[in-house]
Formats: C-alpha cells, sequence, structure tokens
C-alpha cells in the first residue's frame, strides 16, 4: 500500500490496488487515508474526508488502462498526489461492419471436453454482426445452425455478433479428440476456424471411475453452479463428462455433480464403479451423543439433510442397495426415537433418523473405514451458558489479512480484538471458551471446524469485519450482519442479529442463509457475524474502539442467552 509523506502530508490508496484488473463495471469505490482536514481530489472531483483522514467514495470507471489520480492539500496548503493505476475489462463490444472477422480467441469451447449422450454440445465465437454461423464435429455432425444471441435477448440494445449453437449429443454418436470448425458467412465472405477445444464423447461402456484427492472438495450443481454436496479424500467416483476444467461426478442415475478436475484423479479403466450394501444398523449411547453404525463395503458419496418441524435427518447414500434385516436399538439411549430405511431409486438409499428430542444440536457423520458413523448429539437444556462449551473464531489471520481499512487496519486483527471480547464476557457469564486462534497465525477454513468439535464446543461463533466487493457501493450498503446455513442454526443467528440491532445502531445490512465453510459445519449450531464495514472510515474506527468491541460481544452474549430461551 503505497504512503507518500511531505512535512506532515498523509496520503493513500488503499482500494483499488496498483495495476487491479477490474471487471467490465461503471464504478467501483476508492479508499485511503489523508492528512485530517485536508482537501482530497480524484481526477478533479472532490470527495469526503473524515475528520480523522479516511476516506471512501464512489469513482466512475471507463474500459481499459485507467488512470486514478488522486490529490490532497493539506490546511496548510502542502500538496501529495497518488496515481493508482488500473485495468477495467472491456466486456463485449459489437464489432464493426467491415472488415470481415470472426474472433478466434472468442472461440469456445476453449479446452477440451468430455460428453455423454443426452448433453448438450454448445459451441460460441464473436464475429461481425447480420451474418450466418454454422459449426460442424468431424465424424459426429454437420451444418449446425448458430443464431445471434442478440436475436433472442428480452432487452433492446443487446450486443449484436455473438453467436452460439447447441448440438444434443446421440446415443450413436461417438468422438475421441473430435476437431469442432465453425463458419461464419453472408453473401460476399466466408471465414472459418477451428475451436482449441476438441470433443470427446464417454459412452459409458467401460464407465471413467476417479478418486478424490483433496481433504475436502465440492461438488457443484452444474460447472459454474453453486455447493451442493462434500466429497472427501479417497472416495471413488464416476466420472462421465468434463467442461471447463469441471468434471462431472454420477451419483446416481437420477443425479449428478461438477467438481473441479485438480480435485479427482482418474483411474486406470476397467476400476470398479463404487457399489456397496447397506447392511445391519447398530446403534449404541454415549454420554453425550448416540452412535449410530452403518457397515459398508465401499466409502460412498452421501448427502445429509436436517429438518426441525418435524425433526429428522435423512442421511442418502449414492451407489447402495439396501440388504438390512436388523436395526439393532441401545435400550439405555433416549436420544432416537427410530431409524428406518428407504430404497429410492434402484442405486440409491436413504437412512431416516427420527430423534426423540425437539430441538437439535448437531450430528456428526463421518466413515471410519468402510463404516459410516453417524453422530446425534444430545441438546443443551441447562438454563444459562454455565458449564457450556463456546467456540469462538476470530476470521483470517496470519498471512490471510482480511479487509483492510481507510488508515491500514487490518481486519484480521480486528476479529481477534472482538473474539476476546467476547471471550471475557462468555467467561463473565459462566461458558468455557475455546478460541479458534489467540495469536496472529494462519488457521485453515476446515481446521477451525475441527478444533471446534476437537473441543466438543456446543455452539461456534465466527468473527468477521465486512468490507464490499469491487461492484458494490458501500455508501449505501454497509452495516452489521449475521449468517447461518442449516437449519439448526438459524433461530441462533436471528436470535443475535436482532441484539445487534438493539445495542450497535448501526445500519441493517442483513441476516443471511449463506454457504460459508465456517457455517457449514454439521456438530453444533454455527453462525458468522459482521460487525461492521471496516472500509467505511466511521465504522472502522467503530471497530478498533474497546467499547464498540465490548457492545458487539455482549450482542452476541445477549442472543445466545435469547436462543437459549425455551421456544
Amino acid at each position: 500500500m503505497p504512503s507518500f509523506v511531505w512535512a506532515q502530508v498523509v496520503l493513500t490508496v488503499v482500494h483499488p490496488t496498483e495495476g487491479q484488473q477490474l471487471p467490465a463495471l461503471r464504478e467501483t469505490f476508492i479508499l485511503g487515508e489523508a492528512t485530517p482536514g485536508s482537501t482530497v481530489t480524484v481526477n478533479g472531483a472532490m470527495l469526503r474526508v473524515h475528520p480523522k483522514g479516511g476516506y471512501l467514495a464512489m469513482v466512475p470507471l471507463q474500459t481499459g488502462p485507467l488512470v486514478l489520480s488522486v490529490q490532497a492539500v493539506t490546511p496548510g496548503g502542502e500538496t501529495a498526489k497518488v496515481d493508482r493505476r488500473v485495468v477495467v475489462a472491456e466486456g463485449w463490444t459489437e464489432l464493426p461492419a467491415k472488415p470481415f472477422t470472426l474472433k478466434k480467441e472468442t472461440l469456445e469451447p476453449m479446452e477440451d471436453i468430455v460428453l455423454s449422450p443426452g448433453d448438450p454440445l454448445r459451441v460460441f465465437f464473436q464475429g461481425t454482426p447480420q451474418a450466418s454461423g454454422e459449426f460442424s464435429v468431424e465424424g459426429v455432425m454437420r451444418h449446425v445452425p448458430m443464431s445471434d444471441r442478440a436475436t433472442s435477448a428480452a432487452s433492446t440494445g443487446a450486443v449484436r455478433g455473438l453467436y452460439e449453437g447447441t448440438y444434443i449429443i446421440q446415443p450413436d454418436d461417438e468422438a475421441d479428440k473430435a476437431p469442432i470448425e465453425v463458419v461464419l458467412k453472408n453473401r460476399k465472405h466466408q471465414v472459418r476456424a477451428k475451436t482449441r477445444g476438441r470433443l470427446t464423447i464417454d459412452t459409458g461402456k467401460i464407465p471413467r471411475v476417479g478418486v478424490i484427492t483433496e481433504d475436502v472438495a465440492a461438488l457443484r450443481t452444474g460447472a459454474e453452479g453453486g455447493y451442493d454436496l462434500f466429497l472427501y479424500k479417497g472416495m471413488r467416483v464416476q466420472l462421465t463428462g468434463r467442461v471447463r476444467g469441471q468434471r462431472r461426478v454420477r451419483l446416481s442415475s437420477l443425479q449428478s455433480g461438477w467438481i473441479k478436475d485438480a480435485s479427482v484423479q482418474e483411474l486406470p479403466r476397467g476400476t470398479p464403479v463404487p457399489r456397496s450394501h447397506l447392511n445391519n444398523i447398530v446403534l449404541t449411547r454415549k454420554p453425550e451423543s448416540t452412535l449410530i453404525r452403518v457397515p459398508l463395503e465401499d466409502v460412498l458419496p452421501y448427502r445429509t439433510e436436517q429438518s426441525l418441524d418435524p425433526a429428522q435427518l435423512t442421511v442418502t447414500l449414492y451407489g447402495a442397495v439396501n440388504k438390512t434385516d436388523l436395526i439393532r436399538y441401545d435400550p439405555a439411549d433416549t436420544l432416537i426415537r427410530q431409524v428406518r430405511w428407504k430404497q429410492i431409486s434402484r442405486d440409491t438409499c436413504q437412512i431416516l433418523i427420527e430423534p426423540a428430542f425437539k430441538t437439535w444440536w448437531g450430528y456428526d457423520v463421518r466413515y471410519e473405514g468402510t463404516t459410516l458413523m453417524i453422530e446425534v448429539r444430545k441438546p443443551w437444556t441447562r438454563a444459562g451458558i454455565k458449564g457450556m462449551t463456546i467456540a469462538v473464531d476470530p476470521g483470517h489471520g496470519g498471512s490471510e489479512l482480511g479487509a483492510i481499512g481507510p488508515h491500514g487496519t487490518l481486519e484480521k486483527d480486528a476479529n481477534l480484538e472482538i473474539a476476546r471480547a467476547l471471550r471475557d464476557a462468555l467467561e463473565s457469564a459462566g461458558a468455557r471458551v475455546t478460541l479458534t486462534r489467540n495469536s496472529d497465525i494462519d488457521i485453515p477454513l476446515y481446521e477451525r471446524s475441527r478444533i471446534a468439535w476437537n473441543n466438543q464446543a456446543q455452539l461456534f461463533i465466527s468473527i468477521h469485519c465486512n468490507a464490499a466487493g469491487p461492484g458494490e457501493n458501500p455508501l449505501l450498503v454497509n452495516g452489521y450482519s449475521v449468517y447461518w446455513y442449516h437449519p439448526q442454526s438459524q433461530a441462533l443467528a436471528r436470535a443475535v442479529h436482532a441484539q445487534y440491532g438493539l445495542r450497535t445502531r448501526l445500519p441493517d445490512r442483513g441476516l443471511f442463509y449463506a454457504d460459508f465453510a465456517v457455517n457449514r459445519m454439521t456438530q453444533m449450531p454455527a453462525i458468522l457475524t459482521e460487525q461492521a464495514y471496516l472500509i467505511v472510515p466511521e465504522q472502522e474506527l467503530l471497530i478498533f474502539s474497546p467499547a464498540f468491541q465490548r457492545t458487539a460481544a455482549q450482542s452476541i452474549l445477549n442472543g445466545i442467552l435469547a436462543f437459549l430461551q425455551p421456544r
């Protein structure tokens, strides 16, 4: 972060960073610090400067290389200047009628792809408008028409000359790295080009099988979709496609998902597809939980779904066929009312767990060898938090700085200070507190969950301070917010969110369902809290104020106590 000082003149630019590549935006925010009382301009436009010297403003952008010239003049007349160079993406710009052009660098697919019968093959390029396009796949199909996206766009003014065509792979199609050729033509001109990506068709006659190589790998709903479920190191999966650096994983005859190519290693052809019988199930009572053992013959992918009313946990096993004759209950167990199974398709089986309680307090699903272990935790039933173990997670740390404020303050430092304030408040109320970090060190995201579970925490609270993305306006959207993922965590998030509103007097950024890594833990109610926006000068000063840190801590404590009240 460049800083310039002449005779007490201070001028810094925190965002955007030097050389930053910005998306195709009309405006973004700029923030930094100047000598208090200075007049600050960006490309001639005056900015508002906080009395302590921090500034935050929105600035207009134009495509291509751009210089944001920031100047400051102190009350005494001293001056300082910073030129911040950025590059703004162009987006799609309509090509002129002449010369007749097909932009080869826009051709898609850009890399080799693997598809199966029934899959769509999509081909795209940009070229001169008001022409006709088509593509052919060697040995598969010729003269597939392509249309200009602008002709089907809902809004007027759409960029013309973006050509796209689709072909559905047929059961008798065969291709092994077949080239794809496109043609753009009009009455006078014709241009041909080949895509960099070639097509292979996987008929499925000899299944492709891979093994997960990462500790935790996210399976997405599509090649560019959202998270669906998670796969774990050592799991074998059937692979049925490859697009844009993603591999398609077949879960069952009805479901599939996509995983990063780097997360899976393809095994030699002929490796068997993972399959198993669902064998006899055994329940065992433990002091604070009940353990459900499900013996399998292979480590299968699974999905867990929790419902609150009625209370039920559904574990879906992909590649499983039921062979359960017996389910052995523990007579001393008081947590589980019933365990059932259901074969929902020829290769997918479900385990349905109905607890004897009404309020979920966490569960853990894991493999020990090829035995699936489902551990259901006993709910917290005491009044208050005396004796409760609570994991407090100061976000970021070490090389992970988090957000940076106008004065160069770091989110990782603020998170740790607020987490310590929360620890003190919780301990004063009788709780035992585990900090996932108590110093400036790197802690991987999934390790934070492990720390909480290894310490048998009953609640997990992650502490953060917010920032904004390049296309957001933090002058309009800022303040506190709370995030949850699993149903068992929603009531806690609501209670804490309500207390922020009562105590902080900051804008309400909102209450969110959010697929954050620390929120995904199932072993206990878990929430992530954003105290305020570190990049807003007024809120930056608040965040590092001991009084505000105590207020944020008390808001969380009061929220926890409200959550524990009978519902």
